[in-house]
């Protein structure tokens, strides 16, 4: 793992979802960012302040949706996302959160504390989601917090 006191935690204000977008572009991650999502980034300061890591929380009525959880290729499998949902949590304390995880990160998002549900568990537009993407061969999961 990589020296994690060189890494700063933040949510992006609106004005900056442009940031984000070249991130993901960098990232080779091909994703909208919504004006009224919850944007946070995972800086490392010994890099020039270069955003190593980001996600988006999609609100719904009752719940959020996180979406676009991306670590920059070269630095993944040192533990940067894994620390970077760690630092999330204390956003997701008190909500409702939902995510579509590949079948092969259900270990990295129950170790943050996901859980893992049916279809028949989750509410109507996480269930419709599941089945579109699972329609698209896509091997997912569906998981929650708390």
């Amino acid at each position: 793992m990589t020296n994690i006191t060189n890494f700063h935690f933040e949510q992006l204000q609106p004005t900056q979802f442009p940031l984000v977008k070249n991130f993901y572009k960098a990232a080779r991650y091909h994703n909208q960012v919504g004006k009224k999502d919850e944007v946070y980034i995972l800086r490392d300061t010994s890099q020039g302040n270069k955003i190593v890591a980001a996600v988006r929380l999609v609100k719904s009525a009752d719940f959020l949706i996180l979406r676009s959880m991306v670590v920059l290729p070269e630095q993944q499998k040192q533990g940067i996302g894994r620390y970077f949902l760690i630092q999330l949590r204390p956003v997701l304390m008190n909500r409702s959160c939902w995510c579509f995880p590949f079948e092969w990160l259900e270990s990295f998002y129950s170790s943050i504390g996901f859980e893992l549900h049916s279809p028949e568990e989750a509410p109507t537009l996480i269930r419709n989601k599941f089945f579109q993407y699972s329609e698209q061969g896509r091997k997912i999961l569906i998981m929650g917090y708390p």
